[in-house]
């Protein structure tokens, strides 16, 4: 992937190191039971993903970032969804449509979306996923409303730090640093 984690003498920075720094958090350290939630979506999910629901759990990020996440255990938003999604376009031939020209991830399938969040504007984010490859080789692809895409060959993590801490990151859809320091609001 484009962008990796810093060594800073014998240790790495992560991309979950650089954003709880930027908002003034301390990783909460949850206990989230992967197996199961991989189980249930029928995939692997990626290391960094893993890292950043453990570290900040469900939160809104900057009034503007919704990343679906999971609040510890089995409990994961990222697969609720993933499954209303597929509902949605097995109900409705225009929600087909709206997941062209990738369609929807399915494993052991063809490269696909998994989305991973959404902003306040209705921008979606997700992986271009794909089962033949390692999950931490999936780009993040993001899209409006009117499905005008771009693909950041970077980790979510990575992404999401650029996206509310990094002026020098184009952003997307007009959002982008601002230079105020970024902040999570917990979900309750």
């Amino acid at each position: 992937m484009g962008i990796d984690n810093v060594p800073r003498g014998d240790e790495v920075v992560t991309w979950v190191d650089r954003l709880t720094a930027a908002v003034g958090r301390r990783p909460l350290g949850l206990a989230i039971d992967w197996s199961t939630i991989e189980s249930r979506m029928g995939t692997a999910l990626p290391a960094d993903y893993k890292e950043f629901c453990e570290a900040f759990g469900n939160g809104h990020f900057s009034d503007y970032l919704t990343v679906y996440a999971s609040a510890g255990g089995a409990d994961s938003s990222l697969a609720d969804v993933y499954e209303e999604n597929w509902q949605i376009a097995e109900e409705d031939g225009v929600g087909r449509g709206y997941y062209l020209p990738y369609g929807l991830f399915r494993p052991n399938g063809e490269v696909g979306l998994l989305q991973w969040g959404v902003s306040e504007q209705g921008d979606e984010f997700a992986w271009l996923a794909d089962s033949s490859v390692p999950p931490e080789s999936w780009p993040v692809l993001a899209r409006d409303d009117a499905q005008h895409s771009r693909l950041f060959e970077m980790p979510m993590s990575g992404f999401v730090y650029r996206l509310l801490a990094d002026e020098s990151f184009e952003g997307f859809g007009g959002f982008g640093a601002t230079g105020q320091a970024p902040y999570v609001t917990p979900s309750s």
